[in-house]
């Protein structure tokens, strides 16, 4: 009954079922559409958070203001102190429980534990709780202190943005986190198993669709590179992609050249140019 958990629920659902559904195309215009989109509501965010601060001072009546800059201060501190104490007490619990193998594997040196004890910078949802508590109750009466939990929320959010959010990355270079190579392993079985299936399905597809036996050969091969490049292989790749990505901009000097002289109109120009677009977007640019 929750709409919150409703979202939750459904952005698991997509991404589960996502790559199943969803076409390429779409997939493409979906990643530039969300990131613009999550660009711009974060930061229409925390601009009401910065439009609610004034009136937060300024609806200050029930405390006075050096009473709730003091309190706001220590919460700061408790809650910077408490993500603290969790990291660096709940692994040792852990070890003391969980004497898996594997779980060995997962631990990590103390300096490792402090960048996501540190990122604990407050933002857009806090004031949002903050706001959710009623001015007046169902009976009619004034809520009190509200005023003073608004203003406690908004020093809280100016208090770790302005001291976690800029340290932050010092703190993270100082914990040397080591090379992520289950990353790595990752990626070459992916790659590995793809290429494996693609191949073993290769001479039933060419069949199908009335491939020359040539042409099947060379994308073998180009499978077969891909999967285990030879010496030079990768950066042959990489010489052809960039004369590739010149000849396109010949060709786009060339379409100019064409519009400016009045041999084509922008119609045609924007026409041909999607073209291009999409044959550079397909090639990739370094």
């Amino acid at each position: 009954m929750s709409p919150v958990l409703a979202v939750v629920v459904c952005g698991l659902v997509s991404a589960w079922f996502g790559p199943r559904v969803i076409g390429s195309e779409a997939r493409i215009q979906a990643v530039a559409v969300w990131e613009v989109a999550g660009y711009v509501l974060n930061g229409a965010l925390f601009v009401l958070v910065g439009m609610q601060l004034p009136s937060a001072v300024w609806a200050l009546t029930s405390v006075s203001l050096l009473r709730a800059t003091v309190a706001a201060l220590a919460v700061s501190v408790a809650v910077l102190g408490t993500r603290l104490l969790w990291f660096y007490s709940m692994p040792c619990l852990v070890r003391l429980l969980d004497r898996r193998p594997q779980q060995r594997d997962r631990r990590i040196t103390a300096p490792q534990r402090l960048p996501p004890a540190w990122a604990g910078m407050r933002g857009a949802i806090s004031p949002a709780a903050a706001l959710t508590v009623p001015a007046t109750t169902a009976e009619g009466r004034v809520v009190e202190q509200r005023d003073a939990v608004v203003f406690l929320t908004a020093v809280v959010i100016v208090v770790t943005l302005t001291l976690l959010g800029p340290t932050l990355p010092t703190v993270v270079r100082r914990a040397r986190f080591p090379a992520d190579e289950d990353k790595s392993a990752e990626l070459t079985l992916a790659r590995c198993r793809l290429s494996s299936a693609a191949l073993d399905a290769l001479p039933e597809l060419a069949e199908r669709f009335g491939v020359p036996e040539e042409d099947t050969a060379r994308m073998v091969q180009d499978i077969e590179d891909r999967t285990a490049p030879a010496p030079g292989s990768a950066h042959r790749r990489e010489s052809v992609r960039s004369l590739r990505l010149a000849l396109l901009q010949v060709k786009r000097d060339t379409l100019t050249a064409l519009r400016d002289s009045g041999r084509i109109d922008d119609i045609v120009l924007r026409s041909v140019k999607e073209v291009l677009d999409g044959e550079e977007v397909r090639l990739g640019r370094p």
